[in-house]
């Protein structure tokens, strides 16, 4: 398995500087995070800098797990949802001329409340058939992230998804921490959810009555030992991505790069720890 760093961490860091701060830290790869808020829209990367872009990729030896576009695919409004389709394809087209590769993944959150799952499921496998065709026709997986308190924020339903939707351009974007909230034991969640998976996010929590905080990795109660274990022995060999909470980079004396560094030094000390050689 491998070492990755999101970008949604690093909103008030410019890109190029994220790059090379996260190859000098040791991180194998980077999820790109497609966000106005981040300055990284497609719309504003010109034809020079995707080629600067593909060539510090290609220097730094940085892999990109996915292309990580804020949002949610159950949006309530059509509009809302045509724009995000014209999105993603603008998002495979820069893919492509970053250089990343065959197949590369493009993710986004599922959107929608909990408490809407019976009402608003099957209009959901709707939005996802959109998302599926242009992956199709443009050469990318799309993957889905079921998120706390969301319409999908649970294995069986996740699961559900995945069967009623059985289109190989469609995978999970999980992250354990969602399900880790849920109440669901990790090792059973990996074994149940990896065979539908494209992409990887972990980040940390703190509960306490009733409420929680998302926290740096190792910060918190995730048992981060079992998760790296139970992923390896389900047989993940791609990236492990680390992300960082709005919760955290929001906060007043925020370091991005100590942030970085301390998840880089969690995630090796657990890979170490479990035996796994990235």
């Amino acid at each position: 398995m491998k070492t990755a760093y999101g970008t949604y961490a690093m909103p008030m860091v410019p890109l190029e500087d994220a790059l090379l701060m996260l190859a000098e830290i040791g991180y194998e790869g980077v999820e790109l995070a497609i966000s106005a808020r981040h300055n990284f829209m497609p719309d504003q990367i010109d034809p020079p800098r995707r080629k600067r872009l593909r060539e510090m990729l290609a220097h730094l030896n940085l892999g990109v797990p996915a292309l990580f576009v804020l949002g949610g695919v159950l949006t309530g409004d059509r509009m809302r949802h045509e724009e995000n389709l014209r999105l993603i394809r603008q998002v495979a087209e820069l893919a492509e001329e970053l250089g990343i590769g065959p197949d590369p993944v493009i993710s986004m959150g599922v959107g929608g409340r909990s408490d809407e799952w019976m009402e608003r499921r099957e209009e959901l496998l709707k939005l996802l058939e959109g998302y599926a065709e242009i992956a199709s026709e443009e050469g990318f997986v799309f993957a889905v992230e079921p998120h706390v308190n969301a319409i999908v924020d649970r294995t069986e339903r996740a699961i559900w998804l995945m069967e009623r939707l059985d289109n190989p351009s469609v995978k999970l974007h999980f992250d354990i921490i969602h399900f880790y909230l849920a109440g669901e034991e990790v090792e059973e969640t990996v074994s149940r959810l990896l065979p539908y998976t494209a992409h990887t996010h972990v980040t940390d929590v703190r509960k306490l009555n009733g409420k929680f905080e998302l926290v740096p990795l190792g910060q918190g109660e995730l048992p981060l030992l079992r998760y790296v274990k139970a992923m390896h022995e389900a047989g993940w060999e791609g990236f492990i991505t680390v992300e960082v909470s709005v919760m955290v980079w929001s906060k007043e004396g925020y370091d991005p790069y100590k942030t970085a560094l301390a998840s880089y030094e969690a995630l090796r000390e657990a890979f170490e720890k479990t035996g796994v050689r990235g």
